[in-house]
């Protein structure tokens, strides 16, 4: 578990005294990193503040909406910046940024109860339901107008909680996303776009996933593969695969969702994302590959000769004992 070494009326300060920040999302990056930058930034801009975003990988489709005044880089100098991490658990999940920028954290702001302590300064709540709930009081004890920071806040939130339905929403969620709708956010326009806006391409991903699905555990455990070869085949991007995560946990019976994703650039290497119902620790799972995240949600790279042989290694960790399925 990470250990903070900085106050939240720390962080405060810590804004207030700096002028030029550049903040860092993490890899493949989902609408909490990114709403979570952002309604930082807003916030930010408003004191006076030089904000600069950065990422190692494009927007996928349904994250794009967020950004049509507001650019979000790929590896850039900017000279003499303040590098805060935003939703980034450890720095290998700055993809091709961690060479450079690693080492160099003054502050990360997470969230992930798995992680590292890799920062200058750290500060990890393990309680919220995502970054933005975190970035949300600090915008709050800034002092700025909180409209400008409402929509990409609630973005971060929605996404991270799938619209409200998962388990890690709280009561502490709901009510901060009344007070971002009570600022002006059009809730309905985006969860629309965050889980209802699918690209031809992202169907043709889900089309696949649905027919390559894969049950163990008398349906308890449902698996989706997705190699290189189908994606060349169906012209599939890597933003495009990102609504494959959660698919499985709306299959009835589910308890763990795997979804296997080939690499590219290192074919040999596959991306892990674990999803589970309460009870079964899915940051646990990930944990015995390298990986983490949170009790229902995390991610993992297993290293393999084939596609059949990264779902076993994940698969045989995963047991019944006294009925319930458990890590192994």
């Amino acid at each position: 578990m990470p250990t903070n070494n900085i106050t939240l009326e720390e962080i405060v300060s810590f804004f207030r005294e700096g002028d030029r920040f550049q903040l860092l999302c993490h890899k493949r990056p989902d609408g909490d990193t990114l709403g979570s930058a952002l309604g930082l930034a807003n916030a930010l801009r408003h004191l006076g503040k030089t904000v600069y975003i950065t990422c190692a990988h494009t927007l996928a489709a349904n994250n794009r909406f967020l950004f049509e005044d507001e650019e979000v880089l790929l590896d850039r100098d900017y000279g003499e910046v303040t590098l805060v991490a935003v939703d980034v658990a450890s720095t290998s999940l700055l993809g091709e940024l961690e060479e450079y920028y690693g080492d160099r954290i003054a502050l990360k702001i997470d969230h992930h109860e798995m992680g590292e302590d890799y920062a200058q300064r750290n500060y990890v709540d393990a309680s919220a339901a995502a970054c933005g709930e975190i970035v949300f009081e600090i915008v709050k004890a800034l002092g700025t107008p909180l409209a400008l920071s409402a929509e990409p806040l609630y973005a971060a939130i929605s996404s991270d909680t799938g619209g409200f339905r998962y388990s890690n929403a709280t009561a502490r969620t709901h009510r901060i996303a009344a007070e971002l709708i009570e600022a002006g956010v059009d809730h309905a326009y985006i969860d629309h776009q965050l889980f209802e806006n699918r690209t031809q391409s992202e169907i043709r991903a889900l089309t696949a996933a649905y027919t390559g699905l894969r049950y163990f555990h008398d349906g308890a455990v449902a698996a989706v593969v997705i190699t290189n070869q189908m994606k060349e085949r169906l012209s599939l991007s890597e933003e495009d695969l990102g609504v494959l995560s959660s698919i499985t946990r709306e299959i009835e019976g589910v308890v763990v969702g795997i979804t296997l994703k080939q690499s590219h650039s290192e074919p040999q290497k596959y991306k892990l994302s674990v999803r589970s119902e309460p009870g079964f620790p899915a940051n646990t799972l990930c944990g015995l590959f390298g990986g983490g995240g949170h009790p229902c949600a995390a991610g993992a790279e297993i290293e393999a000769l084939s596609p059949e042989k990264a779902l076993l290694a994940v698969v045989k960790r995963i047991g019944v004992q006294d009925g319930k399925l458990r890590v192994l």
